[in-house]
């Protein structure tokens, strides 16, 4: 989470930085500034133009969003390999509650468990040992450790995940920003140009400009938003997956207190 926390800080200092330093460059002079944009902001003619030269050519703003696009991906990746079943539910886990071992009770069979456990990392292993602690106790204070370790994990599946819905909420703002930035270089340049009245193209350059880093804020918002709230879906499903595994452990070392 800190790891996140320091990305988001470094896209908001890097956000920071391009609009200081954009500012400056415009503080130079409006006109020459407008000039400027008229001559090399004017769409390619001839089939020379494309998507790529439509991307360079949406402004400073695009850094950000380019950034936002590669922690999308890195988390959407690294949540699609983390959220697998396997990886939060091993077969060779479960394999030690099911089967024959089923019929094994008594403190020599929670001293195993206990000590194969302990050496994974997996969240349903975490979930297990907490419980397999507190063997021998009253079956309140089982569910109770089962439990807030359970929440633990959830909250900590879950939490991973919300880095793609950050993005999904600071791309469009940042597609927005882009666009209204465009909006106003392509007025001021209408502005600092005597014979700009009725010269449509000159608003033309800045307008398509603006709305290019709206589009693409949008591009990644979507897919952002909609990664989230699938592998917030898949965190459910585990959850309610790992709450079945952990109540069959529960009433068993129960009816071990009990016997």
């Amino acid at each position: 989470m800190n790891k996140t926390r320091i990305g988001m800080m470094g896209l908001m200092v890097l956000v920071c930085g391009i609009l200081m330093a954009q500012q400056s460059a415009e503080t130079n002079g409006a006109a020459v500034a407008g000039e400027q944009v008229a001559a090399q902001d004017a769409p390619s003619t001839g089939g020379e133009f494309t998507f790529f030269a439509l991307l360079v050519k949406g402004g400073p703003l695009m850094y950000p969003l380019c950034l936002c696009s590669i922690i999308m991906v890195a988390f959407a990746i690294e949540r699609g390999v983390n959220l697998r079943r396997g990886k939060i539910l091993p077969p060779e886990t479960l394999d030690h509650l099911r089967g024959d071992a089923l019929a094994r009770r008594g403190a020599a069979w929670q001293r195993e468990l206990l000590r194969e456990f302990s050496g994974q990392t997996s969240p349903i292993a975490r979930i297990l040992t907490a419980g397999l602690k507190k063997a021998g106790k009253t079956p309140q204070e089982i569910e109770k450790a089962v439990e807030d370790s359970g929440e633990k994990e959830a909250a900590r599946m879950r939490r991973k995940c919300k880095p793609l819905a950050i993005i999904a909420n600071i791309a469009p703002l940042l597609g927005l920003l882009g666009t209204v930035m465009g909006m106003i270089r392509a007025f001021m340049t209408v502005a600092a140009k005597e014979d700009a009245l009725g010269r449509t193209e000159l608003l033309a350059a800045g307008i398509y400009q603006a709305l290019v880093t709206t589009a693409v804020g949008l591009t990644i918002a979507i897919p952002s938003l909609v990664l989230y709230y699938v592998y917030v879906e898949r965190v459910d499903r585990l959850v309610s997956d790992i709450d079945e595994v952990a109540t069959d452990l529960v009433e068993r070392l129960s009816l071990d207190v009990a016997s």
